[in-house]
């Protein structure tokens, strides 16, 4: 399953959420702007100074969503 990093307000994190729903991808959300532990993971462990960050099995698949985010 992946986990998906997203903020409020956040067009590029909607559309990321928007991709993985037409596809039918099962994803875990963890939004930054409310959870502090979500935002301080994805900083740390896995280098993200944007949104949407997709992760599958600990292994970054992307920061950004089409060169935004």
């Amino acid at each position: 399953m992946l986990e998906v990093y997203v903020k409020d307000g956040c067009p590029y994190c909607e559309k990321q959420i928007e991709v993985l729903k037409k596809k039918g991808v099962e994803y875990e959300l963890h939004n930054v702007s409310t959870d502090r532990e979500a935002l301080k993971r994805a900083r740390r462990e896995y280098k993200a100074d944007k949104v949407p960050v997709v992760i599958e099995n600990g292994v970054v698949q992307s920061i950004g969503f089409g060169g935004g985010g």
